[in-house]
């Protein structure tokens, strides 16, 4: 069996015992079923699953889909028209579809569509497999964040000035001269701007010997990788290099924390606590960490209130940070993936404070 058939296999034992069908359209979890990579494509999952696209993917997914029935639709044919004759061949009157990512009226043009099968709201079926990552997928995520690694080092040390906006540009540049792209939008913040968790680049000169935040990610294969590094010069603020020790002891503890069997939000609690201790507790404003893979932010989360424990194959983050006012943020962030006895930290840069 193929890794995408696998992967169909462990969601179709997810399925409520009184549902024999799965509709699948979100196109990320279309991607994971199946590997296509276009932007229109449903999975329907069953005893004998099928694939279903329209006349522009038609030569794509022969390429990409070849262990799946195919089936086009384009013009007068209708998905829902394809989708009924399949499950009444099948004998299915109740369909699961994936609640979380159809909209109300998408869901009530589905149901009129297939006339005599029941539309069954469904979360986090797929969602829940893909939490646990396997060899290939690790693969992928490891050279995301070599890839990373190399762009930021090699943008810092070639530095010869500019804005934030010019930095950011060129570690994307970089990134996609080896892989396909960036994770996410690069976020690079100087100054008391870095005191943003979720600052855009700016047209404004870095003072590189001030303070410079940068959190960045690469994509390849269509697995994210996701960084942050905080770095402090000569002129940053005493108050942000006493931060910056602080979150670096709590990122340690954080990343210590992770293992099997550890339950969520007790990572959170680890890292959390030595900044409480340090009274900056309340200038951690965010998450300590989130699941990445072909989403840059999936499950599992590791906040105060998660549920769940680690497994082996997951894949996290643990980037504590603390961001005072008017004066700058530290936010410090490695990667890691859970192993059966531990774990493996795929973030290899230094952790600063100083450029590399």
């Amino acid at each position: 069996m193929s890794a995408y058939g696998n992967r169909r296999s462990k969601v179709l034992e997810k399925l409520p015992s009184d549902l024999t069908a799965l509709l699948v359209t979100e196109p990320t979890n279309v991607r994971y079923l199946t590997g296509f990579t276009g932007s229109n494509g449903q999975v329907l999952l069953d005893a004998e699953s099928c694939f279903f696209t329209d006349g522009r993917y038609q030569e794509q997914s022969e390429s990409q889909v070849p262990d799946l029935d195919r089936q086009i639709y384009s013009g007068s044919t209708k998905l829902s028209e394809l989708l009924s004759k399949r499950l009444a061949d099948r004998g299915v009157t109740r369909l699961g579809a994936e609640a979380s990512h159809m909209t109300v009226a998408g869901m009530d043009r589905m149901r009129k569509g297939l006339d005599g099968i029941e539309l069954v709201p469904t979360t986090d079926l797929v969602e829940g497999v893909r939490e646990r990552k396997d060899s290939t997928e690790i693969g992928s995520i490891r050279r995301a964040q070599e890839v990373a690694e190399q762009a930021l080092v090699g943008a810092l040390r070639e530095w010869k000035g500019g804005t934030e906006l010019d930095l950011a540009l060129d570690l994307e540049w970089r990134i996609r001269k080896e892989v396909e792209g960036v994770s996410f939008d690069i976020i690079v913040a100087g100054g008391a701007h870095s005191a943003l968790p979720h600052a855009e680049p700016r047209r404004e000169p870095i003072d590189i010997e001030g303070v410079l935040l940068i959190d960045m990610g690469a994509k390849a294969e269509g697995y994210c990788s996701d960084m942050t590094r905080t770095f402090l010069g000569p002129r940053a603020p005493e108050e942000l290099r006493k931060a910056h020790k602080a979150v670096l002891a709590a990122l340690e503890a954080g990343c210590a924390a992770v293992r099997p069997g550890v339950a969520c939000a007790d990572v959170d609690r680890a890292a959390r606590e030595v900044l409480e201790k340090e009274g900056l507790g309340d200038l951690f404003i965010h998450s300590t960490g989130h699941g990445v893979g072909l989403e840059i932010h999936e499950g599992p989360t590791l906040t105060t209130s998660a549920e769940g424990s680690l497994e082996p194959g997951m894949v996290v983050t643990v980037e504590p940070g603390v961001y005072i006012p008017g004066v700058g943020g530290i936010r410090i962030e490695d990667f890691l993936v859970v192993t059966d006895d531990g774990a493996d930290n795929l973030t290899t840069l230094d952790r600063g404070p100083d450029l590399p």
